[in-house]
């Protein structure tokens, strides 16, 4: 009777243990090593989840603005406002909710921020959602945030501490609001005055974007961009579309091997080099092959020989655009397959991506092994960041991180040091003439915020000082 008791008693206490192992999960212990933290959630994944973990949607604020602002012809048409035919903002929050979503960008406010946090929590396998966002000169599409002067205007500082000053503390006011993926730094060569994004730019010299990207880069990720207080970098637009044949942006780019080793390449060395972790490829395609399915610029090149160890992002529905542009693929399980096997992890956005995929690897036409390699590079970006313990942000704390005055004084420094005089014809510097007292500041940017530049928010008023 005595053993019996002792063996009841052992199998119970063996069963407690047992449960208590089975509800261990090692990847969610801060204390264990990010490799092996990866590879415990790796093992858990089915295929589903791991392609969910390649697609990204738009915030919902953005679907919620286009479902309420386009007539539905326009909503079945226009893919500029983030609207997905038969999908809406619950569908999305539902889908947040299930796990099926790994990436959100433009989500411009921290209360949205820490929704889907909290929604991506609830999911089984509560991997949390990495928020992207275009902090091209600032974190300035979040209200409130420092505005810098425009990549063309710090260019013209010729100054490598601004630029890094500039990407640092970006990364701080982007964790501050809930963001941690910058889509920046632009480092196309600018060689066509025409094209419509030259502002974006650090100008026509490849030596001088190089050096002024990596800077950033540095100053966004901090080495490794591991930590709360840094965001992946992301250097793009992979490759050449800053010389389109009719300066139009999207519009094909045809060039000599010579001038794209000389002149467009070697700023993406640089960014490899200073450890960019994310690449987002072009609208466009190169001497014939869009750029969202080109293996010999993401897999034979970039990372097979230069080393790159990140993961590679579309730009706005560009997967699509292979079969609607491009017009080299039947489908978008055809663009899907084009592109992910040439080397692209991540879908910049919307529905059918992840089901398409997902048939590709089921029926043996994908190798299972791209989707280890996309998936495994967004998770290990995930914990490196600290999401896993760090998904959620104070938001009465806000205030104390943004707009401060070291980050306003970087903002007016870089203004001064950036100013281009062209011509002066003797006006300046002005001199006080006697009973002069005012100057007249006329036109329609003379006391408007479109002088901050483009890929900003409305700012509140007291932040904006313009010249009238």
């Amino acid at each position: 009777m005595r053993l019996k008791l002792l063996l009841i008693t052992f199998l119970t206490i063996f069963y407690i243990s047992a449960q208590e192992d089975s509800s261990y999960k090692l990847y969610l212990d801060s204390s264990k090593s990010h490799i092996d933290r990866l590879n415990d959630l790796m093992s858990r994944m089915t295929l589903e989840d791991k392609v969910y973990q390649m697609n990204q949607f738009v915030g919902l604020d953005h679907m919620r603005k286009a479902e309420k602002d386009l007539s539905p012809e326009d909503l079945v048409n226009n893919d500029a406002q983030g609207f997905y035919k038969g999908v809406f903002s619950n569908d999305v929050m539902k889908m947040t909710q299930e796990g099926k979503i790994g990436s959100f960008l433009h989500v411009l406010t921290a209360e949205e921020g820490n929704l889907l946090q909290e929604l991506a929590n609830e999911s089984r396998l509560k991997i949390p959602i990495l928020i992207g966002i275009d902090a091209i000169h600032g974190n300035a599409l979040f209200s409130g945030a420092t505005v810098y002067p425009s990549p063309i205007t710090l260019a013209s500082t010729w100054s490598d501490e601004f630029l890094f000053d500039v990407g640092r503390q970006t990364a701080l006011e982007m964790r501050a609001t809930g963001s941690h993926w910058a889509f920046t730094p632009n480092i196309d060569v600018l060689r066509d005055p025409r094209w419509g994004r030259v502002g974006e730019t650090f100008g026509e010299d490849p030596f001088m974007v190089g050096n002024l990207g990596a800077s950033m880069i540095n100053g966004f990720q901090l080495n490794d961009f591991t930590g709360t207080n840094k965001v992946i970098a992301c250097a793009k637009h992979m490759i050449a579309g800053s010389e389109p044949i009719n300066g139009l942006n999207a519009s094909p780019m045809d060039v000599s091997m010579r001038t794209l080793k000389e002149v467009y390449l070697p700023p993406y060395k640089k960014a490899i080099d200073a450890g960019v972790y994310s690449i987002m490829a072009a609208h466009n395609e190169l001497n014939g092959v869009p750029c969202h399915m080109s293996s010999w610029l993401m897999t034979d090149l970039f990372r097979n020989d230069w080393g790159f160890d990140g993961f590679y992002v579309s730009d706005w529905m560009d997967i699509e655009r292979i079969e609607t542009l491009h017009h080299v693929a039947s489908s978008l399980k055809e663009a899907s397959y084009l592109a992910v096997n040439a080397g692209m992890d991540m879908h910049m956005h919307g529905v059918d991506f992840p089901e398409a995929v997902i048939e590709l690897v089921k029926e043996g036409t994908l190798p299972i092994s791209r989707i280890n390699e996309a998936c495994s590079k967004i998770l290990m970006a995930k914990f490196k960041l600290g999401l896993f313990e760090n998904r959620f942000v104070d938001i009465k704390k806000i205030p104390e991180n943004i707009f401060t005055s070291e980050h306003r004084f970087t903002a007016l420094e870089t203004a001064r040091k950036g100013i281009v005089l062209l011509k002066n014809s003797n006006l300046l510097p002005l001199n006080k003439v006697k009973n002069s007292k005012k100057i007249l500041v006329t036109g329609p940017n003379a006391n408007n915020q479109s002088i901050l530049g483009d890929w900003h928010a409305v700012q509140p008023d007291e932040n904006v000082t313009t010249i009238y």
